[in-house]
C-alpha cells in the first residue's frame, strides 16, 4: 500500500522523536510496491501523502530517492512499505525496531553472542535481514541498535530482492532515508517527559546560505527506563549535521555526518524450559542480571558525500560515497535452567565486542527514452564496497575463576538463583572480565574482510496506456576472507546473479493489477562475518554455493475516494532452495528448502477530511520443507519468528479545530522461537492498544499526550531459542512541540 502523510510545515522535522505512542497525525505513510518516479526529471517514486494541519488534510507527494525504482509507486509490481517521519513521531517510535513494528509481517530475533549478536535483527516474511539494511541507498553494515531522530522515512522492500540490495536480502531489505538540507529556514524542537523516568529532547534546524546552499542540524538526547522493568534503561545522544550546495542548480552536492552514542542495559528476560512450551512464568519486573556488571555500549559514526547532476529533465547522474564505523560492546546475563525439571537458574554471562569499518562508492545514471514506440525509464549503476569487521569475546569469570559463558557452579556466589527466589540485581559482582580471553569459544577473535563489485540495470517500459513491464538484473562479485582465532583462514568467492520482472495491467488509471517474479542469492559470510546464524562463514560451509530464493507475487493497488485512500492486496510465495543444512557427519551441505506462502492487505489515507486511517494485515504460512537427510524430523515444521497472523491499525480524528484524538491496535498470533521433531517453544499471541491526544496551543506550539500499551498487556517483543524478552508495559508521555 502506498501512502504517506505530512504534518504541518516544519513541524514534522522536530517532533519526530517525541511523538509518543501514536496519534497526532493520522495514518502514516504506508507505501507498497516501491519504485522510483515516473515523472519527467524525477528519479524517485512518488507516494501519495496525507498532510495533517488544522485545516482538512490533503494528499501530498513524498518520494523514494533511489534511482533503482523506475516506475511510479502505483505501477511497481512488488510490495514496499514506506514508514514516514510523521508515523514515527506519532507512535513515539524512538528506535529503529519500534518503527519497523508498525509494519505487519516483521518480527525481531533476540541475540546471544558471537554468531548471533544482541542488536537489530529484523525478520521480514520469515527470513532474517540484519545485513540488508541501507542508509540513503548504501548498505549500513555492522552490529547496531539504531535511532530515529535523523530519519525522514524508512522503506521496507518485501520478498527476495538481491536485484536491489545485493547479497542476502532473502526476506527483503530496508532503506533508511536521512534528513538533509532544504531550501528553507526553520527551527523545530520538542521536549518530552513521562512515566518511567522518560526524558527526551530533539532539535532540527535548517538555515539557508544564499540562494542555493543550506545547512541542517539534528540533535537528540534520550534517557528512559523500560515500563514494567525499572532495571532496564536506555540512554543515548546523537548529532547529525549536513550541508548542501547547488539546491537551485543542475548540480547538487550534499555532505552529511551522523553520530550516535548509546548506553543501555541488555535484557535476556525469561528462559524457556528445554521441554518446550511458552517462557516460564515469572514476574515481569524481575531482572536476573547484575546492575554493576551488565552493560551495552554502542557507537556509530558515518559520513556521506552525494553529488547529483541533472543533464536534462530526462537524464540524471548520481554518485554517492559513504564511509562509516560502528561498534557494539556488551556483557549480559542469560538465565537458563540447570536441568529440565528444576527451578534453579544458571546465570550465564553472554558477551561480545564488535567493530565494523566500511567504505562504498555508488554511481547511478537514470533517464527516459522512447525506443520502438515505447517509453522506457531506465537506471544503470555500478558499486564498489570494502568492509572490515572484528569480533572479540570476553572471558567472564566468577570469583573462583570459572568461565561462566555457559554458567558456573552454583557453589560460587551469584552464579545461580531460584526461579522465584527474589534475585537482587544489585548483588555485587566479584568476578573478572578479560577481553578476547575466552579461547574455548570458537571464533573468540574473528577478523573479516569483504570486498564487493556490483553492476545493475533496471527498466520500466510503458507498452500501452494499460500495460507496463518492469525488469531488473544485477551482478555481484563477492569476495570474503576471515581469520579466526584457533582456526584456519576462511574464504568464499562467488559470482551472484539476481533478477526480477513484473507485468502491470491498468484497467483504469487508479487501479494496477500486477504479477512479479524476483530472486536473491545468499553466500556464506553474507553478514560480513558478524553473526546471523547460518550466514556466518565457517570451516564447514566456506566452499558451499550461495543459497537461492525466489518470490512469485500477484497483487492489486487501488486509489479510491478521489485518490484520498489507498488500498492494496498481494498474494505471494517465497521459496528458499540450496539452503545450508547438516550432513549428519559434522559438515554442511546445500540440501535444504523453505517456503513461505502468504497474503497482505493494506489501507492508508482519508475516509473524510477529518478522519484518517492506516492499517495492514499479513498472513504467513512458513514451513521448512526439507531439513536435510540428517534431520528428517525437521522437515514439515513451521519456521521460527513468523507469526501466522499480524494486524495493525491506526486511526485519527480531528474532534475540534484545535483538538485531535487517535488510537491504534497491534494484534499478533503466537510466534515460534524454536521447533524440532519433539519440542516446540513459542511466545503467545497478544493484542496491544495505544492512544494519543494533541492540542494545538498556537500555530507554533502544540502539546501531545500519548499512552502506550493502555491495558498494560504482558507480552514478549523478541525471542531466541532459549529465551524471550519482555515488551514494555503501560507508559505515558507528554510532549511539547515547537516550530517556527
Amino acid at each position: 500500500m502506498s501512502t504517506s502523510f505530512k504534518a504541518r510545515p516544519r513541524v514534522l522535522v522536530s517532533v519526530v522523536t517525541l511523538y509518543c505512542s501514536g496519534c497526532l497525525l493520522p495514518t502514516a505513510v504506508f507505501a507498497q510496491s516501491g519504485s522510483a518516479s515516473s515523472e519527467a526529471g524525477e528519479s524517485a517514486t512518488t507516494l501519495p501523502a496525507v498532510q495533517v494541519t488544522s485545516a482538512p488534510s490533503e494528499f501530498q507527494t513524498p518520494t523514494l530517492p533511489s534511482y533503482k525504482f523506475t516506475a511510479p509507486l502505483l505501477d511497481t509490481p512488488r510490495s514496499v512499505t514506506v514508514i514516514p517521519e510523521e508515523l514515527i513521531k506519532e507512535r513515539n517510535a524512538t528506535t529503529f525496531a519500534d518503527a519497523l513494528k508498525t509494519v505487519p509481517g516483521i518480527t525481531f530475533l533476540g541475540g546471544d553472542a558471537a554468531a548471533n549478536p544482541s542488536a537489530d535483527r529484523p525478520v521480514i516474511r520469515g527470513f532474517e535481514s540484519r545485513n540488508s539494511i541501507f542508509v540513503d541507498g548504501m548498505r549500513d553494515s555492522g552490529v547496531q541498535n539504531r535511532e530515529t531522530f535523523d530519519v525522514e522515512q524508512i522503506s521496507v522492500i518485501k520478498g527476495p530482492d538481491s536485484v536491489y540490495a545485493g547479497r542476502g536480502a532473502v526476506g527483503g531489505s530496508i532503506d533508511i532515508v536521512t534528513k538533509t538540507p532544504t531550501n528553507d529556514n526553520f527551527i523545530n524542537g520538542s521536549v518530552g517527559i513521562g512515566t518511567d523516568s522518560y526524558k527526551r529532547i530533539t532539535l532540527d534546524a535548517n538555515h539557508k546560505i544564499g540562494d542555493d546552499a543550506a545547512v541542517r542540524l539534528n540533535i537528540m538526547g534520550h534517557d528512559a527506563d523500560q515500563a514494567g522493568r525499572t532495571d532496564i534503561y536506555s540512554r543515548r545522544w546523537g548529532v547529525a549535521p549536513s550541508v548542501a550546495f547547488g539546491l537551485n542548480s543542475p548540480t547538487t552536492v550534499t555532505v552529511s555526518y551522523y553520530h550516535l552514542n548509546s548506553y543501555d542495559m541488555p535484557d535476556f528476560s525469561v528462559p524457556f524450559r528445554t521441554t518446550g512450551g511458552t517462557p516460564v512464568s515469572v514476574d515481569r519486573g524481575q531482572f536476573f542480571g547484575l546492575n554493576n556488571r551488565d552493560y551495552r555500549r554502542g557507537q556509530t559514526d558515518s559520513g556521506e558525500v552525494r553529488v547529483e547532476h541533472r543533464f536534462s529533465d530526462n537524464l540524471k547522474l548520481k554518485n554517492t560515497t559513504m564511509f562509516g564505523r560502528s561498534t557494539l560492546d556488551y556483557v549480559a546475563t542469560n538465565p537458563q535452567f540447570t536441568s529440565a525439571n528444576t527451578n534453579i537458574l544458571s546465570l550465564q554471562a553472554k558477551s561480545g565486542k564488535y567493530a565494523t569499518n566500511s567504505i562504498a562508492n555508488q554511481t547511478e545514471l537514470t533517464g527516459k527514452a522512447t525506443l520502438l514506440g515505447m517509453q522506457h525509464t531506465m537506471t544503470g549503476g555500478i558499486e564498489f564496497s570494502h568492509e572490515q569487521s572484528l569480533y572479540e569475546g570476553y572471558l567472564v569469570a566468577d570469583s573462583a575463576g570459572n568461565n561462566i559463558r555457559s554458567g558456573g557452579p552454583c557453589s560460587v556466589a551469584f552464579n545461580c538463583t531460584t526461579l522465584n527466589g527474589g534475585w537482587n540485581p544489585n548483588n555485587p559482582w566479584t568476578g573478572t572480565l578479560t577481553l578476547n580471553g575466552d579461547k574455548s569459544f570458537p571464533g573468540a577473535a574473528t577478523h573479516t574482510r569483504t570486498d564487493i563489485a556490483s553492476a545493475y540495470l533496471f527498466d520500466s517500459v510503458k507498452i500501452t496506456d494499460q500495460w507496463m513491464f518492469n525488469a531488473g538484473m544485477r551482478f555481484d562479485r563477492f569476495d570474503l576472507k576471515a581469520v579466526q582465532a584457533g582456526a584456519p583462514d576462511l574464504t568464499n568467492q562467488a559470482n551472484l546473479f539476481s533478477y526480477q520482472f513484473g507485468l502491470v495491467f491498468k484497467p483504469v488509471q487508479a487501479v494496477s493489477l500486477y504479477a512479479s517474479y524476483g530472486t536473491s542469492a545468499n553466500p556464506p559470510g553474507s553478514n560480513s562475518g558478524l553473526g546471523g546464524g547460518n550466514d556466518q562463514i565457517t570451516v564447514t560451509n566456506q566452499d558451499l554455493s550461495p543459497e537461492r530464493s525466489r518470490n512469485i507475487e500477484v497483487g492489486a493497488k487501488w486509489d479510491v475516494l478521489d485518490q484520498r485512500l489507498s488500498l492494496t492486496s498481494a498474494l505471494f510465495q517465497t521459496d528458499k532452495t540450496n539452503a545450508r543444512v547438516s550432513d549428519g557427519l559434522g559438515g554442511v551441505i546445500n540440501a535444504g528448502s523453505q517456503r513461505v506462502r502468504g497474503a497482505e492487505l493494506g489501507f492508508a489515507g482519508n475516509l473524510t477530511n477529518k478522519w484518517r486511517v492506516f492499517g495492514g494485515y499479513s498472513y504467513l504460512d512458513a514451513i521448512t520443507l526439507d531439513a536435510g537427510a540428517a534431520n528428517p524430523t525437521g522437515s514439515g515444521l513451521p519456521m521460527v519468528m513468523v507469526p501466522k497472523h499480524n494486524f495493525t491499525l491506526w486511526t485519527y480524528y480531528d474532534v475540534l479545530p484545535k483538538l485531535s484524538i487517535g488510537g491504534g491496535a497491534t494484534i499478533s498470533s503466537l510466534t515460534y522461537a524454536s521447533v524440532s521433531g519433539t519440542t516446540r517453544k513459542w511466545i503467545p499471541g497478544y493484542a496491544r492498544f495505544d492512544a494519543a491526544a494533541t492540542y494545538r496551543v498556537s500555530k507554533t506550539v502544540d502539546v501531545q499526550l500519548n499512552v502506550q500499551n493502555i491495558f498494560d498487556k504482558e507480552y514478549y517483543s523478541t525471542a531466541y531459542p532459549i529465551y524471550a524478552t519482555w515488551a514494555p508495559g503501560r507508559s505515558a508521555m507528554l510532549t511539547l512541540n515547537f516550530y517556527q
